[in-house]
């Protein structure tokens, strides 16, 4: 089984100070991450293949879902809009949505993949 979430050694740096400053200073609570020394947030299956989809960070506010994702430009583009797809619908159905996260240079990739491919999404440059 392929695990598509796995961060890198500099996503793990990076996802360790988007939770310290972004989301402890913006009041999100029951905080999940896919890097060590966190709870690691429920995968998603896909019943057409092995792949499994872990979110980067989850977290409730106001009593919402929300999957916050590191905007990653080296990233195959197809499975990028598939799982944020997937993760817009699913934090919407849940009172919540998705974030993404993006790190310098990336924000306008960002914002032409969400764009091309209608995704509700907020994007916040980091």
């Amino acid at each position: 089984m392929e695990v598509l979430a796995v961060p890198m050694s500099k996503d793990e740096e990076l996802i360790k100070k988007i939770l310290v400053t972004w989301v402890a200073r913006n009041g999100y609570s029951d905080v999940k991450a896919n890097i060590e020394g966190y709870e690691t947030p429920s995968g998603l299956s896909n019943k057409d293949s092995d792949d499994k989809l872990v979110p980067d960070i989850t977290a409730v506010k106001r009593g919402g879902r929300w999957y916050i994702e590191v905007v990653r430009k080296d990233a195959d583009a197809e499975k990028t809009v598939s799982k944020w797809k997937l993760l817009s619908i699913l934090g919407k159905n849940k009172g919540g949505g998705l974030i993404l996260i993006a790190p310098a240079g990336s924000f306008a990739f960002a914002e032409r993949l969400t764009k091309k491919h209608d995704i509700m999404v907020q994007i916040i440059k980091f």
